[in-house]
C-alpha cells in the first residue's frame, strides 16, 4: 500500500516538473529562438534632451558603421562608451554615428530605420550572426541590451564585420 501511495506521489511530481518545464536544458542563444519581441521591458529615459542630439565618432568613409538609436543621457553612458572604444580599437574602419531617438532628428532616422525599439545597426544590420565556434549564434541588436546582447556581442560583431570588409588579418588594432 505505501509502495502504492510512493509511485503515484513520484508520477505526480514527474507530471508537474513537465509542465513547469523542469529538465528541458537551454543551449546558449536558445532562449532567445521563439517570436522576436516588439516591444522592450527597458524603462523610458526622463533625462532632458541633449543640446547635441546626434554625436559621430571616428571617419566618415569607415567601412564598418554603427547607427545607434538611445538617449544620450548618464544611464545610456555605458553603450557610447563601448561604441566610443571601438571606434579607438579600429581606428579608421568604424565610424559610429549615436542618435537621441527622442529628439525630431533622431526620431526621424529611427523611423527610417523600421527600429521599434532602443538599439543598434551595424552596416544596417539588426540581426547579425556571430560565428563563435563551436556554435554560431544570432544576436538581435533591436531590442534590449542586457536581455537580448551584451557588449562582448558587440565586439565580437564589430571584429567580424572589420575583418569582412577589410581582410582577415585586420581584424587586430
Amino acid at each position: 500500500m505505501i509502495q502504492r501511495y510512493l509511485l503515484l506521489f513520484a508520477v505526480a511530481g514527474c507530471i508537474s516538473a513537465l509542465v513547469a518545464g523542469c529538465g528541458r536544458p537551454t543551449l546558449p542563444g536558445g532562449q532567445f529562438k521563439g517570436p522576436k519581441a516588439q516591444t522592450s521591458t527597458t524603462t523610458t529615459s526622463n533625462s532632458p534632451l541633449p543640446a547635441k542630439p546626434i554625436i559621430e565618432e571616428g571617419p566618415t568613409d569607415a567601412k564598418v558603421r554603427i547607427v545607434a538609436f538611445f538617449p544620450i543621457d548618464d544611464q545610456h553612458k555605458p553603450v557610447m562608451d563601448l561604441l566610443k572604444g571601438l571606434v579607438k580599437e579600429y581606428p579608421d574602419k568604424v565610424y559610429v554615428k549615436y542618435m537621441d531617438y527622442r529628439t525630431p532628428q533622431g526620431y526621424e532616422a529611427f523611423q527610417n530605420a523600421k527600429m521599434t525599439v532602443p538599439g543598434l545597426m551595424i552596416n544596417t544590420q539588426k540581426d547579425y550572426t556571430i560565428h563563435a565556434k563551436p556554435n554560431p549564434y544570432t544576436v538581435d541588436f533591436s531590442q534590449e541590451m542586457g536581455r537580448y546582447w551584451t557588449a562582448d556581442d558587440v565586439k565580437k560583431a564589430v571584429a567580424e564585420e572589420v575583418g569582412k570588409q577589410y581582410g582577415k588579418g585586420s581584424a587586430s588594432k
